[in-house]
């Protein structure tokens, strides 16, 4: 779906997309039981029929930590929170093809909280769906091991 850089921002920063919220449990995950994200994929299609940006966030219910994964149809790889940022990159009279991130946010994936990536140019794919499990997976399996590690660090304090 094409869309004027300035429309773009503006429909985030106003929140006029789609979002939708999943819950999966850490075995779906770890299984790569691909149904949250089959579900995804068929809003992500819904959303852009009706020519509508998407987010749709899947929250891990029982990790024992906050970790949540965020599908959205963006012009860069940038979150949707960070949507005004997206003037450094283009103009605002621009147009720009949007394509399907994923971000995962968790206090322990990483030094900044938080990863991108790129996971499909258009309409998600078997392959890209695979894949995208894979990432969400890896990153959750990441965020485990730092947070014992943290709980090791936190009992030798003590």
């Amino acid at each position: 779906m094409k869309i004027k850089i300035a429309d773009f921002m503006e429909k985030v920063q106003e929140g006029e997309f789609n979002q939708t919220s999943v819950d999966i449990s850490k075995d779906d995950l770890l299984q790569e039981d691909l149904w949250s994200l089959n579900k995804a994929k068929e809003q992500l299609e819904k959303d852009a029929t009706d020519n509508k940006l998407s987010q749709i966030m899947i929250h891990v219910a029982d990790a024992g930590f906050e970790i949540d994964f965020y599908i959205e149809t963006g012009v860069i790889n940038l979150p949707f929170a960070d949507a005004k940022k997206v003037t450094h990159f283009f103009d605002d009279d621009a147009e720009a093809e949007t394509k399907i991130y994923l971000s995962t946010s968790c206090e322990f994936l990483n030094a900044s909280k938080f990863h991108i990536d790129l996971i499909s140019e258009n309409n998600l794919k078997n392959d890209e769906i695979k894949h995208t499990m894979d990432i969400m997976k890896e990153n959750y399996e990441t965020s485990v091991e730092n947070f014992s590690k943290k709980e090791e660090v936190e009992k030798e304090d003590k």
